[in-house]
């Protein structure tokens, strides 16, 4: 038998791998955000919705 446990290095060990960290992604602006909708309501034929403002 090749490998007791298949891991790829057929027999010796592989060094221990240091875990990535996630990144996260950075957040839209409001004008990238107005920009997508956008696009996606043109897409699906509906009309652009507005927010109104928290005033």
């Amino acid at each position: 038998m090749a490998e007791g446990v298949p891991d790829g290095t057929f027999g010796a060990s592989r060094p221990a791998q240091p875990r990535r960290r996630a990144t996260q992604p950075e957040p839209w602006t409001p004008a990238e955000q107005a920009a997508h909708y956008a696009a996606l309501a043109a897409a699906l034929g509906e009309p652009h919705l507005r927010i109104a403002d928290a005033a």
